[in-house]
């Protein structure tokens, strides 16, 4: 017989505060933060105008912290937030989303939880997790912790949030047994920053996790994809720029990164911005407080020669960072869906112009590109009417999993049994999706009992 969950759990509960080791995706806690049953769910988006959604199962919130690695190969302690549906007899996909841009740690996902105080948080939990998906956001590296710095717009953090965010969720369904149960389907989504951690996310998981994660499609959404050359070249034009704070974020992020917390700012900046951004960048003030400290052009604050150089050599340090942070050096496998607001106002929709014919010329199949026309808005405008139709569009992949369906088409048929039985035999082996699935009687483990349940619902 396969045993399943009871196993795991006590092995991880028991063993793990005596091993000193950690691996990505280990579980450092997890704490309840709140439950809606279907009638307060419901009692809930009807207050708030959201009559689409259909509450199907209730929910259950919690935040984590979970272990990671830096790029430098240390431990480091990351944290996010989870919503479930409850169901013992239903498996879920997990939806990812990842939150735009944030520079509070107090409005870090884990932090707020799914309330008032985060209506991007609220708006993406309620509108998916009731409907039946695991909804999973990780708060990304540096935010909600004061400790650390949050590397914008740099690649590889953001493939190490999710990856690890996404270990630990199953970690955590593992130990909160016959609470909730993922199944093998896997959706990305994010706007502005969130976008690109979405795009820089997949990038990863292709490249590096493919054996362990499959995703069933991504839907990024107004990111700034092509930072070596988009918005390189929309920064240099001297735009009206409605968050100028972005510029230091990235730049202070950059040098933090690559070059360590010990960097010289002086060499780079300013001397007022040289003494002054190390203390704006610490999670505690807002982006509009830096803004208004800012000057009217976001890049004088680089030193005169700093800037000439940055403008003139295409080997100068920020260059080649944000060339290197460029998501466009890849040809997806799984399929996406762009959207973006031709009138945005913060990241032009050329990045997700450039990112979706890259792809299309380099041969990827299964890509998309929705862009809504200026009379939308700007970016902060067409941020709720691009999430609507990106999890509008999430609906028509989902499949939610019964017990014995072990392929997820939604049926039981042969091929189900056939996989059972391969597993009883050691001729597979089986994911803790199927597992899961394959226990018919409920037992915690997998028999000739349960083969003989399926093809009797089989017959």
């Amino acid at each position: 017989m396969i045993y399943l969950k009871n196993i795991f759990k006590y092995f991880y509960i028991i063993l793990t505060p005596i091993i000193s080791f950690s691996d990505p995706g280990d579980l450092v806690e997890y704490n309840f933060q709140n439950t809606f049953s279907i009638s307060t769910l419901n009692i809930f988006l009807n207050g708030l105008g959201n009559n689409s959604t259909n509450v199907m199962y209730p929910i259950s919130v919690y935040d984590i912290k979970y272990e990671s690695l830096d790029h430098n190969g240390a431990v480091d302690t990351l944290s996010g937030l989870i919503s479930f549906p409850h169901s013992n007899l239903d498996a879920f996909p997990i939806l990812t989303y990842n939150h735009g841009t944030l520079i509070l740690d107090s409005q870090a996902p884990s932090n707020t939880g799914m309330s008032v105080n985060n209506y991007e948080v609220l708006f993406v939990g309620l509108g998916t997790t009731p409907a039946g998906f695991i909804t999973v956001m990780p708060d990304y590296v540096g935010i909600g912790n004061p400790h650390k710095y949050h590397p914008y717009m740099i690649a590889d953090p953001h493939t190490r949030s999710v990856v690890d965010i996404l270990r630990a969720t199953k970690k955590l369904s593992l130990i909160l047994e016959d609470t909730f149960q993922f199944n093998d389907q896997l959706f990305l989504i994010g706007y502005s920053d969130g976008g690109y951690a979405t795009l820089a996310s997949q990038r990863g998981i292709e490249n590096f996790h493919n054996q362990e994660f499959n995703i069933t499609a991504s839907f990024p959404m107004a990111g700034p994809y092509d930072l070596s050359g988009t918005m390189v070249d929309y920064f240099l034009s001297g735009p009206e720029y409605s968050q100028p704070y972005y510029v230091p974020y990235v730049l202070t992020s950059q040098l933090w990164y690559y070059q360590g917390l010990e960097v010289d700012f002086s060499s780079y900046f300013e001397s007022f911005w040289a003494d002054t951004l190390p203390r704006l960048f610490d999670g505690a003030h807002s982006g509009d407080f830096i803004n208004n400290l800012m000057p009217e052009n976001p890049l004088d604050i680089l030193l005169a020669e700093v800037l000439e150089e940055f403008e003139n050599n295409e080997d100068h340090f920020f260059r080649q960072k944000l060339d290197l942070n460029t998501l466009l050096d890849w040809v997806p496998q799984n399929p996406i869906h762009f959207f973006h607001g031709m009138g945005d106002d913060i990241v032009p929709y050329e990045n997700t112009q450039i990112a979706y014919d890259t792809f299309v010329e380099q041969g990827a199949q299964d890509i998309s590109i929705t862009l809504y026309p200026e009379s939308f808005g700007g970016h902060a405008e067409v941020a709720g009417i691009a999430l609507s139709a990106g999890l509008e569009a999430i609906f028509d992949y989902q499949v939610i999993s019964s017990k014995g369906d072990l392929n997820g088409d939604q049926m039981l048929t042969l091929d189900d049994l056939d996989i059972l039985s391969s597993g009883l035999l050691g001729e597979i082996n089986l994911t803790l999706f199927q597992q899961w699935g394959s226990d018919i009687d409920f037992s915690n483990s997998v028999s000739i009992f349960d083969l003989i349940l399926l093809s009797d619902s089989i017959q």
